[in-house]
């Protein structure tokens, strides 16, 4: 998966003055482990964090929502943002398809002035 200059450096700054080849990016809950059934460590970690924050029903899977709606509703195409998700086929991201009504509205309307003006 591609990732932004922005990621690039968070990782590179985690990883900073780390000498040991046993370290992991992910570690688990063993020291020298890395992180195993890697999903289920997230949802707990996500849950202990809203938890902390007061946070109540917002998912891990929302987080990935807003990523998908943020890139649509940038112009970027249902294609392109299904491969960023991993989707393997279009159809799966068409599930965004309406956040790019606005984009549509404003072309629409965009040709609409040429005939008031």
């Amino acid at each position: 998966m591609p990732l932004s200059g922005a990621a690039i450096k968070l990782l590179q700054d985690l990883t900073a003055g780390r000498n040991d080849l046993d370290a992991w990016l992910f570690p688990g809950r063993i020291e020298g482990q890395p992180l195993k059934e890697m999903l289920k460590e997230i949802r707990r970690f996500w849950a202990s964090l809203t938890k902390m924050a007061g946070i109540e029903g917002y998912r891990l899977h929302d987080k990935r929502h807003t990523f998908a709606s943020h890139l649509v509703s940038s112009g970027l195409s249902l294609e392109i943002v299904g491969r960023l998700l991993g989707h393997t086929s279009a159809e799966t991201a068409k599930r965004y398809a309406h956040l790019a009504d606005d984009a549509l509205r404003d072309a629409s309307e965009a040709f609409g002035s040429k005939f008031s003006d």
